[in-house]
């Protein structure tokens, strides 16, 4: 019903975030998976089905520029800094969780 009165993507995130972490403590990981691919889509964040350990050194180089530009601020959870910025990195946190345990299903 949240999900139906909001009227745009960013009133929208907190509702999909809560149902994403609704469905992982379910154990529904696919679908973890698929509404968190989903909306990082929706919030420009490409996912890249494979990558290299080269790729994952520059990710993380990216990361840390990244945390250093936001600083302090974002980590205190200041109202200053953007909240959608927040938020992905909350998906991209569910989306490592879904992949690593479909992954780990998988295997068995």
């Amino acid at each position: 019903m949240t999900l139906e009165k909001a009227r745009c993507l960013d009133d929208q995130l907190p509702s999909y975030l809560l149902l994403s972490q609704i469905l992982q403590a379910q154990g529904k990981v696919n679908d973890v998976y698929d509404s968190c691919s989903t909306i990082l889509t929706e919030l420009g964040e490409s996912i890249p089905v494979t990558y290299t350990l080269s790729e994952s050194s520059e990710m993380l180089e990216e990361t840390l520029k990244m945390y250093e530009e936001v600083g302090d601020k974002w980590l205190k959870g200041e109202k200053t800094v953007d909240k959608t910025l927040q938020t992905t990195l909350q998906f991209y946190n569910l989306i490592v969780l879904a992949s690593y345990f479909c992954k780990s299903y998988s295997m068995v």
